[in-house]
């Protein structure tokens, strides 16, 4: 299991660009006017500064490891799991003995909680300054919104390692396989809602597969069911996720951002899936799509999945019936 009390960035750091989070406390202190900020990551073994301001670059594995009972103000962010703001710390009996306002002179100190996606305590995201500071309401708001950006890629981080425990791709067709599936679906679902963005869910399923299967041999049919993985592929974008649920079901989560145009993906899909039967010499097949939208409201995929299923039933249907009307 993936954990999360270690040091998140020892090694090879592959999922989070540290780069990005360099420009988001850059950003942040040059907003608040403020001359340091900090992520910190708090574990049972103390405090180890992963990025501070105009730094350049992290030096993570070179900052020190402060332990646990150090008393910080980043401490009492992290045990307490609540935002703390001190802006007049020297004058103030809580915090004026602790070594940041007696040995550096911090008088203001803005910190709150960074979180894991389950909701464990990954560290902080803070702020300090020399002088007394008075921020306002839209400045609070300001700061969650980065910590939110912050703790986004730290989901996307704890989806990987989750994926890298299970057999993430399809063995035939090299696309998600459902558990890799419905654990990325689900990310860019709880993505969308924060972001507030559009989600689409098509489901695809090849018209007479099973006939296919038993007039011209499995061999055939794995090559269409190839084909397909590699159409959706090539004619998405590389942010969607494709996967296969199992036989000639196929699932593609896109983020839209106008809904018109689905019939025109969809179209599209359709025609470069025959386009690349008949390049590969393999007998004409057609599709059966349905499509569902996120609703703006949290829901799980299996939800999204299965009214994206329900539209794909009917097309299939509607296309049985003019088969037999021919």
């Amino acid at each position: 299991m993936f954990e999360i009390d270690q040091w998140a960035f020892s090694g090879i750091d592959g999922q989070i660009s540290l780069h990005k989070w360099q420009k988001t406390i850059d950003l942040v202190t040059g907003l608040f006017s403020a001359p340091s900020g900090y992520i910190v990551q708090a574990t049972s073994k103390g405090y180890r500064v992963v990025i501070r301001s105009n730094e350049g670059g992290s030096n993570f594995e070179t900052n020190p490891i402060l332990p646990p009972q150090t008393p910080l103000f980043c401490r009492h962010v992290a045990e307490t799991n609540n935002i703390l703001y001190v802006n007049d710390a020297s004058n103030n009996d809580a915090w004026n003995t602790l070594p940041e306002v007696v040995e550096e002179g911090i008088e203001s100190y803005l910190g709150l909680p960074i979180h894991w996606p389950e909701g464990e305590v990954f560290g902080t995201l803070c702020l300090k300054d020399t002088k007394i500071t008075s921020y306002t309401d839209e400045y609070f708001e300001l700061i969650e919104q980065l910590r939110d950006l912050i703790e986004d890629d730290l989901a996307l981080v704890y989806s990987y390692e989750q994926m890298r425990e299970i057999a993430m791709l399809d063995s035939l067709t090299n696309i998600y396989n459902r558990r890799a599936l419905n654990l990325l679906a689900q990310q860019k679902l709880n993505l969308a809602l924060r972001l507030g963005f559009d989600v689409c869910c098509l489901f695809i399923d090849i018209n007479d597969f099973k006939k296919l299967n038993d007039t011209c041999g499995h061999e055939v049919g794995d090559k269409a069911l190839i084909i397909l993985a590699d159409t959706l592929k090539t004619h998405l974008r590389d942010a969607d996720i494709v996967g296969r649920l199992g036989g000639d079901e196929f699932v593609a989560v896109m983020q839209v951002s106008d809904k018109s145009k689905i019939n025109y993906i969809m179209d599209k899909i359709s025609s470069e899936y025959t386009n690349a039967l008949l390049k590969e010499g393999v007998c004409d097949l057609s599709l059966s799509i349905g499509y569902s939208f996120t609703n703006k409201q949290k829901q799980p995929f299996e939800a999204l999945l299965n009214d994206a299923d329900h539209a794909m039933y009917k097309n299939k249907q509607a296309y049985k019936f003019a088969k037999k009307a021919q």
